[in-house]
């Protein structure tokens, strides 16, 4: 007796990958599970701009940031201080920057520049740079120099 193949309709081939698709999901472990169905992972980093004016009516800039790393979640906050003072190009100096590892408590402060029309913050000796007008939210992070 010979073994004959079966011949599906389409509806039924159909309803299998359906039912095939909609369980794929269920053998992955939840660490896996963080994309919302278009392949894209999860942000490990944002950063935004604040301006505003202080008592004394000085005009203040605010960068705060945000990194998902393996030592932990860190916040960052870059604001400009009375030394600050703005260059030609349109740069701040002396922009005094936190780093708050909000798992451990550790923190660090460093020295960076800010530019003032996008609020973007290099930090030179981390070679670290927060962006709050990079796509998705802006960026905090390191940065290759060119």
């Amino acid at each position: 007796m010979a073994y004959q193949r079966r011949q599906y309709s389409d509806a039924e081939k159909a309803q299998y990958y359906a039912q095939r698709n909609s369980n794929r999901g269920n053998s992955y472990s939840s660490s896996n599970r963080n994309n919302n169905n278009s392949g894209q992972s999860r942000k490990k980093s944002g950063a935004k701009l604040t301006r505003y004016v202080n008592g004394s009516g000085d005009e203040k800039f605010l960068t705060t940031a945000w990194r998902k790393t393996r030592y932990g979640f860190i916040a960052i906050k870059a604001i400009t201080t009375k030394d600050s003072k703005e260059s030609d190009k349109g740069w701040f100096g002396s922009v005094a920057v936190t780093f708050t590892n909000l798992d451990t408590g550790v923190v660090q402060f460093h020295w960076g520049t800010m530019e003032k029309k996008t609020g973007k913050v290099v930090i030179d000796k981390l070679s670290m740079v927060l962006s709050p007008r990079a796509k998705n939210g802006g960026y905090a992070g390191t940065y290759i120099n060119k």
